[in-house]
Formats: structure tokens, sequence, C-alpha cells
């Protein structure tokens, strides 16, 4: 005789509970369920329950919020397996809540056939995330990537002779301000200008502006 699935199913909706609540039938004939209304309420139950699924709503409302709850519950059970359903790709929440504990990512609109596929596949343990998430995911890892190595960095003289570019002085002016020589105000506009990817002191202060240097 096989051991039933425990599955806990949080939303806020008692509509939207009960059709997750339909699939887990479908897709494990021998389960106990539980419900919650709130993700306070998921965390008291896990304690004594201590479910083999969790598929939580990632709007369920109330606090400590999707993250929060998904660390809560992996410390109330590290067995656990933790799928969050959602009917958007919100990829900061997401991000926040695998890396929090969760195992899986579910959109609400796939077909239920699917869903009660990779229903089984997490509750026997293998991460699956939606397709049209992990596509998401991916598109936003390279943004970050690309973000990172445009990042300019300047010395502290390199800001201080960018902020009198700002000013419009001269290489003559900067030197005087800077007491340094011109030939070496020179080489720092220079670096500047090929560090901010720009051919002229203008662009150098507009771009520079642009990514907050300024």
């Amino acid at each position: 005789m096989s051991v039933p699935v425990k599955v806990l199913v949080v939303d806020d909706h008692p509509l939207s509970r009960r059709g997750v609540a339909s699939l887990v039938a479908e897709a494990f004939p021998e389960h106990v369920l539980r419900e919650a209304g709130t993700t306070h309420e998921a965390i008291a139950i896990a304690g004594s329950f201590q479910p083999n699924l969790v598929v939580l709503d990632l709007r369920t409302p109330d606090p400590p919020g999707p993250a929060a709850t998904c660390a809560a519950l992996k410390d109330k059970n590290r067995h656990c397996h933790i799928v969050i359903l959602t009917a958007f790709a919100e990829i900061d929440l997401i991000k926040q809540c695998l890396a929090s504990g969760a195992d899986g990512v579910l959109l609400k609109d796939a077909e239920p056939d699917d869903l009660i596929m990779r229903l089984r596949h997490l509750a026997a343990g293998t991460r699956v995330i939606d397709p049209r998430v992990a596509e998401a995911l991916a598109v936003d890892m390279v943004s970050m990537l690309r973000g990172q190595s445009e990042q300019v960095v300047l010395s502290p003289r390199e800001r201080e002779v960018l902020d009198l570019l700002a000013e419009g002085c001269s290489n003559r002016q900067i030197a005087g301000r800077l007491f340094i020589a011109e030939t070496t105000v020179k080489g720092y506009v220079a670096g500047l200008l090929d560090k901010l990817q720009v051919d002229s002191r203008l662009q150098a202060v507009v771009r520079a502006a642009q990514r907050g240097l300024l």
C-alpha cells in the first residue's frame, strides 16, 4: 500500500483553492489535503501536518510575504517541496522565492494535464519551472550581467576631473583647480573618454549623467 502524498494548498481565494485541490486529486489519487487562506495559517499548519508538497499562490496578501513564507515552510520541514503558483511571471518576487527555498514555479494558465504532470515531478523531488518563467529568468540574468559589465568604475581623481568637466572647465582650469600638470589632466580626460566609450568631453558629461556618475 502506497503512502498518501500530503499536500498543503495556500491561497486566499476559496475558489482558487478548490481548483488546485481538483488538480491535486488527479495528480495524486492517494493524498491528504489541507488548505490555508493565509501564509500565517500555512506556516502554522505546516508544523504539525508536515506536507510533502506545498502549492503557494504568489499573491497571498498577508505577511510575511511569499519569500519569507518559503523560508519559514522549509524551516518547518526541509523535506517538503514548495511550488509557486502564479498568474503572472513576476520575476523579482519569483527570484526571491527561489532563493528562499521554493522548488518550482507554475503558471495558472498552463494546461491542466501539464500542471498535473509537473506537480507529480515536484512531489518526487524534481525542480520544475514553467518554460515561460525560465525564459524570463534567463533574460533577466543576461540583462543583469550586461548591466554589470557596463558599469564604469572611476578613481577619486577621475571623479574630480569629471566634476570639473561638467562645470565646463578647460584642461588648464582643471590643472589649476587640482594643482596638477596640464598634461596629467589630458591623461585623465583621455581615460574618461575611453571608460565612458565616447569621443568628446561633452559626450562624456552626458554619458556620465546617464549612468549616475554626476
